[in-house]
């Protein structure tokens, strides 16, 4: 991810709460690489919009190195991390656009 495509989804993530989405589903199985600057920075600024919008953003299907860098930086303590999309959509407890 790059600087330019972490503000993309800065941007987008307040478009869909500003059209009242506020329950919102990561898939990262194309993501191979994070760093903290871009990658983490950007999903916890995500997070956090969210989070005060009184919306939930969830991560699905991250790669092993992903997910293991969620874990030594203990992000997985605050995000609810899923092995597939569909997981993730269900575990809103409710049917949510594709």
């Amino acid at each position: 991810m790059i600087d330019t495509d972490a503000m993309a989804l800065n941007d987008r993530v307040r478009q869909l709460i500003g059209q009242g989405k506020k329950q919102i589903v990561f898939d990262l199985s194309e993501v191979r690489l994070m760093n903290s600057c871009f990658g983490l920075g950007i999903l916890m600024a995500c997070w956090s919009c969210l989070n005060r919008a009184g919306g939930e953003l969830k991560l699905a299907s991250p790669s092993a190195k992903v997910l293991h860098l969620l874990e030594i930086t203990k992000l997985d303590q605050i995000f609810d991390i899923f092995d597939t999309v569909t997981e993730a959509k269900s575990s809103f407890g409710e049917e949510l656009p594709v």
